[in-house]
């Protein structure tokens, strides 16, 4: 098994569905032995990154409920991110993964930068629950697989921004920062925001796919 897939600690049930979604991805493929069954634009490859998604949603939701998040405090989580002066990774219209006015390679642009801008909410987030630090690791980690994956169906992946630790240590730093009830606060939207862009996540996959009639 590869470096990317040793972690120490206990995962959860669905940090193990994890391993296995990357496992079975790296199996040879039909192409690999010779055999040419190459689906239309991609659609295997999308619908891992689907599942890769989907499985990342379940995950953070768990430690979510597990965490006794304050549902009111993400469905009010608008109000409360001005309050703090706290700003997430979202998706907006102008980045071409909504359905209206929907552009495939803008929308990959958009949707690995800004997964990649979690980057240091994950980091925050594990300092902060240190007992559930292994899963965390893993969210972090096969967030950056799904990235990673999403590049592979870019026309023009260069085009994508590299992550910048600078900017991530600068963000744990100013986290880190807050009072007590304001880190709480952080704890609690970082969770919320990260499972809300990952629903859009999943929306612009299935956009992506035309084989996929759920969109």
């Amino acid at each position: 098994m590869g470096p990317q897939l040793q972690i120490t600690g206990s995962l959860g049930p669905l940090a193990f569905t994890l391993v296995l979604l990357v496992t079975t991805a790296a199996r040879p493929t039909p192409d690999a032995l010779g055999v040419s069954s190459k689906p239309a634009l991609g659609t295997t490859d999308l619908g891992k990154c689907k599942s890769l998604a989907k499985t990342l949603y379940k995950e953070a939701d768990a430690l979510k409920e597990e965490n006794g998040e304050n549902q009111s405090m993400c469905d009010n989580s608008s109000t409360i991110l001005a309050e703090n002066n706290l700003v997430f990774p979202n998706l907006t219209e102008q980045d071409g993964c909504f359905y209206s006015g929907f552009n495939k390679e803008t929308c990959l642009i958009n949707l690995i930068s800004k997964l990649q801008e979690f980057d240091g909410y994950f980091q925050f987030m594990e300092n902060e629950l240190k007992e559930k630090k292994s899963r965390i690791e893993a969210l972090k980690m096969f967030t950056t697989q799904l990235a990673e994956s999403l590049k592979k169906l870019m026309m023009g992946a260069d085009l994508v921004p590299t992550l910048n630790p600078t900017a991530s240590h600068d963000l744990v730093l100013k986290l880190k920062s807050l009072n007590e009830w304001s880190r709480k606060v952080a704890l609690h939207l970082s969770l919320c925001r990260y499972i809300k862009f990952m629903e859009h996540t999943i929306r612009a996959i299935r956009n992506m796919d035309p084989t996929d009639v759920s969109v």
